[in-house]
């Protein structure tokens, strides 16, 4: 389908819970209270949020500090909804100002000027694709691993695609643990030598003071008999 501007019922930058620009639609308006709220529960440590209800997708791209939000009609495809976002967050962040200084709709003037480039850019992606594009089964979209997960919710079911660990990272851990499985092997095998030579030294003096004894006892019978003799 053809993207429609009209099927864009909201969008707005903010930073924070501070929103700096927004686009509402003739058909709906005051719904800046509502974008607020959303804003403002966006969820942390995601990059992208979306979630569909009553005929509409909320769609939030998280790039801190940054959040750019819009209502979509249901109607419209990712494919359509994620590519205009982002090239509102590149538009945007051409256009920032050297002083930074954010206050609510400080933006707004310039913000009519990245709509509309945001929807031409769109419509020209659209003209260059091409007429028979591949099978989806040929395809395949590759994440990078360093890349944070995606939090994608559609029709109140909610899928996360964690990280997934490194095989170098687990070789190292294996290492690192068999490491101190040998030290406390060797530190068991030293007290236990150690508490040897001391169980074999204790056990030389007692046989030496039972040897001594009857020497001694034989050494004074032989004086007793001395004495007695004379």
């Amino acid at each position: 389908m053809i993207f429609n501007p009209e099927l864009i019922y909201y969008a707005c930058i903010a930073r924070s819970s501070t929103i700096l620009a927004q686009h509402q639609s003739d058909k709906e308006a005051n719904m800046e209270a509502l974008a607020a709220q959303c804003v403002a529960q966006a969820p942390p440590n995601h990059s992208l949020f979306s979630h569909t209800v009553n005929n509409r997708t909320y769609t939030l791209l998280m790039d801190p500090p940054f959040v750019f939000f819009a209502i979509f009609d249901h109607s419209l495809l990712k494919s359509q909804t994620l590519p205009f976002l982002h090239r509102i967050k590149s538009s945007f962040r051409q256009t920032l100002p050297s002083n930074h200084h954010f206050a609510p709709l400080s933006f707004q003037p310039q913000f009519p000027s990245i709509f509309n480039d945001a929807l031409h850019s769109h419509s020209q992606t659209r003209s260059h694709l091409p007429l028979n594009p591949p099978p989806p089964g040929l395809t395949k979209k590759k994440r990078p691993s360093d890349a944070p997960a995606t939090l994608d919710v559609s029709d109140d079911v909610v899928s996360l695609s964690p990280l997934k660990p490194q095989p170098l990272d687990r070789h190292k851990a294996k290492h690192v643990w068999k490491k101190h499985v040998w030290i406390l092997l060797l530190l068991d095998l030293f007290v236990c030598a150690v508490l040897f030579i001391i169980w074999l030294w204790k056990k030389q003096q007692l046989l030496w003071q039972a040897g001594s004894v009857p020497s001694d006892l034989r050494h004074i019978k032989y004086y007793e008999m001395q004495r007695q003799g004379t």
